[in-house]
């Protein structure tokens, strides 16, 4: 199983936790009580489901910042620059 990172929004502490593939987006409650949020890593992978609506199950694994990809293109353009790779 990976390990995933969640940073804390209120003690901005990082806690790691091993997960399976389809628990990772599973809510996190750091100790000081508060929602925990998933970190991607530079350098660390994307899991997609390999089914024929990629694009929307791929964008549902990256962040906010990346919801207005609308092409493949875009979409590997956007996995280089923050040195991610896509597996599935």
């Amino acid at each position: 199983m990976p390990i995933y990172e969640y940073k804390c929004k209120g003690c901005r502490r990082v806690t790691e936790l091993m997960r399976s593939v389809t628990e990772y987006k599973d809510r996190v409650i750091c100790k000081c009580g508060k929602t925990a949020k998933l970190v991607i890593p530079k350098n660390s992978a994307i899991l997609t489901d390999g089914d024929v609506k990629w694009l929307e199950s791929a964008k549902m694994t990256l962040p906010n910042d990346a919801k207005n990809i609308d092409t493949r293109g875009e979409y590997k353009k956007y996995l280089r620059d923050h040195g991610l790779a896509c597996i599935g």
